[in-house]
């Protein structure tokens, strides 16, 4: 994808995909070379995500060629939501999208979905819908209505429209559902054969307090050596889901679990995901395990990985193993504490190889039973978490490295590669931090301890979460691939997802590989497995994204709802973006973004300077400045728009 095709009256054409921009142009992605920038009026009939064959108009110095959609190739399949409105012959549907730039016409005959599971929509409903032919730019699209979602006043509306909109439908087809129902407890006594039993080993599970799946365990104990093992027991679901059934199909198209908050979008059935293939306390359930001996720097010494049935002895959340850190007596005290002392020396073994770790603050919003939310705060980063955290890593790691070193040739796999931030964007991170009175030079090449050595120096400074965000966003998002390239964020030679298949569909797969290796068992036809890895990475990276916008746009629809019940109040803020029309500020109470815009400035005519990040009174010389703390007042909230309106406060 990507490639020029060839010349057409001296113009290139490529093929590519369509990234759309909420201002309604975009750009088809080549890989060849500049992505090409499509005008609004030059997109023809062509969507975000579809792949489109394009021609390039003419270039410009400094800045992406600009080009047309010649036609469309394939269009991603895709389902809008928007409000229904009622004409003669059928109605229309105005998407809620704003990148769709289009009114969607359904015919009379196909107002009532398909499926037979719901009605027609009647005038101010809103639906799902499916584009089935769009043939002339001019003209509008012609639709089928596939699910009638309710009106705008009903409770979890919201939800509806945020799952539908990113493509993570709430239902499970019948066909799978079906398949799931039939599906039975495996019995210890006819799988424990083919199995390593380690139900006497106490187990424990730590999960947030609302968790209703268990996908894995840690168990430790001490060998004669005086080593440690220390275990991550991850559910078996491959023992359930098999490669080409329903439930397997419907989870590689979902790719991923969906967290709106207070609701999840399961990638599996919940017969499977809370029940069958969850690791509940006192039930024998089938795991795969990876079985790590440490020594006391925290290096691996051997390890296996082998299938075993399990059972949890204990269901902690996070909170109840924060209060045995901190002294509470408990029958598994020790296990716990044991199991903090090897992490906390995993942890600094880490961090000496240069690993980045962020504790980026992130609101927690708490709803009622109508999904209203009444309290906003800052999300606590415990011991407890790191403690699962530092062994799930260590797990994904020595999988990881258990392909990619250990086999005597090359194996098709299934790696989390993260690659070095672009040299443009930490340009611009050090030029931000040298106008908020940071200097910090590179020597060298740009190295993982290089962000760590940045996130010491900022530790102690009223704006290091501000600052922390925008390293985050300076570095290059970590993806699937079956090209082993490493994982520059954690500083790691090789990195895979082995410890959530309930959740992730890789997870899944690489389970599933894993399993094929240890029988002995080698593709017949390595090319073509790893076509399959390939397309799995692709669609899995494209569901991922679009679960972290779902969780984004829900997160932030709740946020302007209890924004709405706060105006007139004063907050003390940091101002976290600096543009031509104005300042955005984050509460520093709730971590919620509004916008000062740049009229509401009247005590001068300010200007907008680049370079600083800031903007500069002309008659005052007054600057308001990146990472600047800022007292705000809240003017107004949009939660239809998204959006909230500040004023400075005295």
């Amino acid at each position: 994808m990507g490639k020029e095709q060839g010349k057409t009256q001296g113009k290139t054409q490529i093929t590519g995909k369509l990234r759309v921009n909420s201002g309604g142009f975009g750009f088809v992605l080549n890989q060849e070379g500049d992505d090409l920038f499509i005008p609004r009026d030059h997109m023809g009939t062509a969507l975000d995500g579809d792949t489109v064959l394009a021609e390039r108009l003419r270039s410009i110095p400094g800045r992406n060629p600009i080009g047309r959609v010649v036609k469309v190739i394939t269009r991603e399949e895709r389902v809008l939501v928007g409000v229904f409105h009622s004409r003669k012959r059928g109605g229309v549907v105005v998407p809620e999208n704003d990148r769709m730039k289009f009114t969607l016409r359904i015919p009379e005959d196909r107002l009532a979905p398909p499926t037979g599971r719901t009605r027609a929509p009647k005038d101010g409903e809103v639906v799902a819908a499916k584009l089935t032919a769009w043939v002339k730019a001019d003209t509008d699209p012609v639709g089928q209505v596939v699910e009638v979602l309710g009106t705008m006043k009903d409770a979890n509306i919201d939800v509806k429209i945020v799952a539908r909109s990113y493509g993570s439908p709430l239902e499970f087809p019948r066909e799978v559902e079906d398949e799931a129902g039939k599906l039975q407890e495996l019995k210890p006594r006819k799988i424990k054969k083919n199995r390593e039993d380690l139900r006497s080993l106490p187990c424990i599970t730590i999960d947030p307090e609302d968790a209703r799946d268990f996908d894995d365990a840690i168990s430790v104990r001490q060998l004669n050596s005086g080593l440690y093992e220390l275990g991550g027991h991850i559910a078996d679901v491959t023992s359930y889901v098999k490669e080409g059934s329903a439930i397997d199909k419907e989870a590689a198209k979902r790719g991923t679990s969906v967290y709106l908050v207070d609701h999840v979008i399961p990638m599996l059935p919940e017969r499977l995901s809370t029940d069958l293939c969850s690791l509940m306390p006192g039930e024998d359930r089938p795991a795969f395990s990876v079985m790590m001996t440490l020594n006391s720097r925290g290096e691996v010494c051997r390890y296996r990985i082998t299938e075993t049935l399990i059972k949890s002895s204990q269901r902690f959340t996070y909170e109840e193993v924060e209060q045995i850190l901190s002294g509470k007596d408990h029958r598994f005290a020790q296990t716990v504490h044991t199991i903090m002392l090897i992490t906390q020396v995993l942890r600094r073994k880490r961090e000496q190889a240069g690993s980045i770790d962020f504790d980026v603050s992130e609101p927690v919003l708490s709803l009622d039973e109508h999904g209203v939310p009444y309290e906003v705060r800052p999300k606590e980063r415990l011991d407890a978490h790191r403690l699962v955290e530092e062994c799930m890593l260590l797990a994904n790691k020595t999988v990881a490295c258990h392909i990619a070193r250990h086999t005597k040739e090359p194996l098709p796999f299934i790696y989390r590669v993260h690659e070095q931030p672009p040299e443009e964007e930490m340009r611009s991170f050090l030029e931000l931090l040298e106008t908020l009175g940071i200097g910090y030079r590179i020597e060298g090449p740009l190295k993982p301890d290089d962000y760590r050595k940045i996130l010491d120096i900022i530790g102690n400074l009223e704006f290091k979460s501000f600052i922390e965000k925008v390293a985050l966003r300076s570095m290059t998002k970590a993806f699937y691939s079956t090209k082993n390239t490493g994982h520059f964020g954690l500083a790691l030679e090789a990195y895979t997802h082995f410890t959530s298949p309930i959740r992730r569909y890789p997870d899944l797969m690489i389970h599933r590989l894993l399993k094929q290796y240890a029988r002995g068992e080698r593709p017949k036809d390595p090319k073509k497995l790893t076509a399959r890895l390939e397309q799995v990475c692709e669609v899995s990276f494209h569901r991922e994204i679009q679960a972290v916008k779902a969780e984004r746009e829900y997160m932030r629809i709740k946020a302007m709802q209890f924004l709405s019940t706060k105006i007139g109040n004063i907050y003390e803020g940091v101002i976290s973006g600096v543009t031509s029309f104005g300042i955005f500020v984050e509460l520093s109470t709730y971590l919620i973004e509004g916008l000062v815009h740049i009229s509401e400035l009247k005590d001068d005519h300010y200007g907008f300077d680049r370079d600083a990040y800031q903007l500069v009174g002309e008659r005052t010389g007054s600057v308001y400045r990146l990472g600047d703390p800022l007292r705000v007042k809240i003017l107004s909230v949009s939660v239809e728009d998204q959006k909230a309106d500040f004023l400075i406060a005295p």
